[in-house]
Order: C-alpha cells, then sequence, then structure tokens
C-alpha cells in the first residue's frame, strides 16, 4: 500500500504500529481488570486501587485504535466477506476465554450473559457493509440517513447481545466510517481523517453522558493517536491479534482463578 500525499511530519505511524499500542494499551487494561483487581479484593490498599485505576485509564486508548483499523481494513480488504468470517471465527475462538478472564468462577467456564470484543468488531464490520451497499444505491444526500438505518440493526444487536462495548461500540465504528466519508475511492485528505477523530470524540462524548461513565473519555487519546497513521499497512503479521487477544485472556483468566 502506498504512503498517502502530502503527510505531516506527525504521520509517522503505520497500521501495525498502531495495532501493537492498542495491544500493548489492552493488555495493560485487561491485567489490571483481572490480577490488580483480585490483589486489591485481597488487600484494599489504596495503592493497588490507583494502580488498576491507572491501568484501566490506558485501556481505553485501544477499542477506538481496534475500531479505526477495522474501518481501514473494511477499506482496502480484498475480500469481505473473507473478513467478516475471520472475525466470526475468533468470535467463537475467544469466547471462553474471555468468560474465564472476566465472568464469576461459578458461572464456570462459558457465560452468555456478555460476549468478547469479536462480536463487537463484527457487528461493526457489517454495518459499514450494509451502509455501503444502501449508500452506492440511494442519493447521494441520503448517504448519513443510509448510515443511522445501517446503524439501527447493529446497535440494536450489540445491546441484546451484550457484546463488549455494546451498541456504542458499533456506533463508533460506524461513526469513524462517516467521518472518513465512506464509501469513497481514493485516499482521505487530512481533513477528511481530522473530521473522522471529530466524528468519533463525538461518539464518545454521547456515551460517556449517555451511560455516566467518564473513564471512557480517555478513548479520545485513542483517536488523537490515530491521526499519526501514514496510511501503510506495516509490517506487522496479520493475525497476531486475532491468536493473541484470546491467548492472553486464557492466561490472565486461569491465573487469576489459580491464584485468588
Amino acid at each position: 500500500m502506498a504512503p498517502e500525499r502530502g503527510l505531516r511530519p506527525w504521520q509517522r505511524c503505520s497500521g501495525s504500529e498502531l495495532k501493537w499500542v492498542a495491544i500493548v494499551a489492552m493488555f495493560i487494561d485487561h491485567l489490571g481488570y483481572t490480577l490488580v483487581w483480585s490483589v486489591y479484593l485481597q488487600s484494599r490498599s489504596p495503592a493497588w486501587y490507583e494502580v488498576y485505576v491507572l491501568m484501566r485509564v490506558i485501556g481505553r486508548i485501544a477499542f477506538p485504535v481496534f475500531c479505526f483499523l477495522l474501518v481501514e481494513g473494511f477499506r482496502h480488504t480484498r475480500s469481505r466477506g473473507r473478513y467478516a468470517l475471520r472475525l466470526g471465527v475468533f468470535c467463537l475462538v475467544a469466547e471462553i476465554p474471555f468468560d474465564i478472564a472476566f465472568n464469576d468462577p461459578e458461572n464456570g467456564f462459558l457465560e452468555l450473559d456478555s460476549q468478547n470484543v469479536f462480536f463487537t468488531l463484527l457487528l461493526g464490520f457489517l454495518a459499514l457493509w450494509l451502509w455501503d451497499a444502501l449508500a452506492r444505491r440511494l442519493p447521494r444526500r441520503a448517504r448519513y440517513l443510509s448510515a443511522v438505518i445501517a446503524l439501527i440493526p447493529g446497535y440494536l444487536a450489540g445491546e441484546l447481545l451484550r457484546t463488549d462495548y455494546g451498541g456504542f461500540g458499533v456506533l463508533l465504528i460506524l461513526a469513524l466510517g462517516v467521518g472518513y466519508g465512506l464509501p469513497v475511492d481514493g485516499a482521505p485528505g487530512e481533513r477528511q481523517r481530522q473530521i473522522q477523530t471529530a466524528v468519533g470524540c463525538l461518539a464518545i462524548l454521547w456515551y460517556c453522558a449517555w451511560e455516566d461513565n467518564w473513564i471512557e473519555i480517555y478513548a479520545i487519546f485513542g483517536l488523537l493517536l490515530t491521526l499519526t497513521y501514514n496510511g501503510q499497512r506495516g509490517s506487522g503479521k496479520k493475525w497476531f491479534f486475532y491468536i493473541f487477544y484470546p491467548a492472553h485472556l486464557l492466561a490472565l483468566g486461569l491465573l487469576d482463578r489459580l491464584l485468588f
């Protein structure tokens, strides 16, 4: 993939580099949510609670970056069907590790009350696909109305399935697509990137106010990080995140149950 034209000096990060930042932030978040939280519950030490909160704050960076990269993947993939199938397969692969890490041990290894983030990413991808299909068949002035139409089933599915980040996750993915200007041909300019970030920030602010969950305000830093994207995929291995996500959840979950 050729780099985009007119790059600014700060636009140095490839997609792979952004993904690595998101993976590290996600691991810190999940480490805090599992082992560090368990240490705090046993010690009731204010210091451990501060460490826990700091790790959760750092973790807010991850999800917006993954959503941004999903939008990029949607635009550049050679086969949307294979992309969606890959997400669907890992929805199933990651579910038991997700439940082991985050749900009550008394409920066993599988609990259907909440679903892992691959479900959210899949629903967001399908919402983008539906919007793209609608927007290409409707008049140009109806493009954003078609985005609302595409959002409704994805948002409802995220809420009903209680996926990680729920309907908001689907909303953020579609908001980044709207801000990007999808469907478009050619690489987006700097102004489109800025609009994309602004629309994503509005979605995050809406979620914080609607859910009264203001720790998510730090997710805005993840969106600001995407402004460093240089339009190149980079040299990272495509399958690493797909394997790392369930693997690290399984390891953290089993350690947490073994130690605490």
